[in-house]
């Protein structure tokens, strides 16, 4: 399993930028990232590719970053329970909680958009150990 993209952006909205490579910090988030600092265990969102192909197949061409992930993955976030920790690239990070749709979506992309979303928004993670992180890194379920 392995990170396919990482994203973070200083700015408030959609999307959240492509980048090189996110810095993890312990109790805070990402480095340079306009949620990090805010609340611990909803420091980082990640998302699955597979969210990206269900939206696809409803006829939304989207770009990663465009639901203001932190990282897409290639496994499916929503089949992790709270608690379960992951190791993503140098950092450790432990899933925290649900991240269900906000407004922001709603009014980008539509008022039913949070609809055929359903539950596959992400989850939100905390981060234990900080690191580096970038597309291609292996990506382990502890």
């Amino acid at each position: 399993m392995k990170v396919l993209s990482v994203h973070a952006s200083r700015d408030r909205g959609f999307p959240r930028l492509r980048v090189e490579a996110v810095k993890l910090v312990p109790g805070y988030g990402i480095a340079g990232d306009r949620k990090a600092g805010k609340r611990e265990q909803r420091a980082v969102l990640l998302l699955g590719q597979a969210t990206y192909e269900h939206l696809e197949s409803l006829g939304f061409d989207l770009p990663y970053g465009a639901l203001g992930e932190n990282m897409v993955l290639d496994l499916d976030p929503h089949l992790l329970r709270p608690g379960t920790k992951l190791r993503v690239g140098e950092a450790l990070l432990e899933v925290s909680l649900y991240c269900t749709p906000c407004k922001t979506l709603k009014e980008r992309y539509g008022s039913n958009f949070p609809q055929k979303l359903g539950r596959r928004r992400g989850m939100l993670a905390r981060v234990l150990e900080g690191g580096t992180v970038q597309a291609g890194d292996a990506v382990q379920i502890l």
